[in-house]
């Protein structure tokens, strides 16, 4: 259980024979616990894995990244263990989205498909965030900003001890997030599915619409009712709107 596949790929449902393979990648701050809920929602057509980043979770020992070009490469390197006898699916909330368009770039320069890329909760690569950067601040003034997001539980942000371990990667995961580079010279060619939460102030209908500057393929999009964690409150209604690509 040391390969690089196992400390990267968390399976969420178990194997499935055929269908449709998801592979999710987890916000700043979060591991792939974030989507253990899934495994209720996932049909036999739907086999689902998340990414496990490293100095989180299971790999909480392990050396913190310290881009967005390192993370996708390691992941792609992950993926392309797994075998190639269905259609590859990324999801990426987030840091994730980035994370996810950045990993199947890597995956189409070493010839593995991606059939679909859905990116949530993210601007497209070229428009500035309108969430101030905030991974420069003091250990107490981030704390207090990201108390504000929603994202954290309460209980963390409550324990001193346990926030204390965690800063430390949560800032990290800002910072990646925040100096991430934007939009790669190479385009993709598989459809691109970009998802927004009505509720959430750091995007807008154009940002969330241009990410189809990304792929010479199809592109649609989805609005979904909550804050930028809408994911983490409806995630049955969000499983099974990605069901609609597991017959495609």
């Amino acid at each position: 259980m040391n390969s690089l596949h196992d400390r990267w790929l968390v399976p969420i449902t178990p194997p499935r024979l055929s269908g449709v393979r998801l592979v999710c990648f987890p916000y700043a701050g979060a591991g792939a616990s974030i989507y253990r809920p899934w495994s209720k929602f996932c049909s036999p057509e739907l086999e689902c894995f998340a990414i496990q980043p490293p100095g989180r979770e299971t790999r909480f020992a392990d050396a913190l990244l310290s881009n967005v070009t390192s993370y996708a490469k390691s992941a792609a390197q992950a993926i392309n263990a797994l075998p190639a006898d269905r259609p590859l699916v990324l999801f990426g909330h987030s840091l994730g989205a980035v994370a996810a368009y950045e990993t199947a770039i890597y995956l189409s320069q070493t010839g593995r498909s991606v059939n679909r890329l859905i990116v949530s909760g993210r601007q497209d690569p070229g428009t500035p965030s309108k969430r101030e950067p905030i991974a420069h601040l003091s250990d107490a003034d981030f704390v207090k900003q990201m108390a504000t997001y929603n994202g954290t539980p309460a209980e963390v942000i409550a324990n001193r001890d346990l926030l204390e371990l965690l800063l430390p990667m949560i800032k990290n995961d800002f910072a990646m997030s925040e100096n991430y580079a934007g939009y790669s010279s190479i385009k993709l060619t598989c459809p691109v599915t970009a998802i927004g939460s009505l509720e959430d102030s750091w995007l807008d209908s154009h940002s969330l619409e241009r990410w189809k500057d990304v792929t010479s393929g199809d592109f649609d999009m989805k609005w979904f009712s909550g804050d930028h964690f809408y994911l983490n409150h409806q995630p049955a209604d969000l499983v099974q709107f990605l069901h609609k690509y597991v017959s495609q």
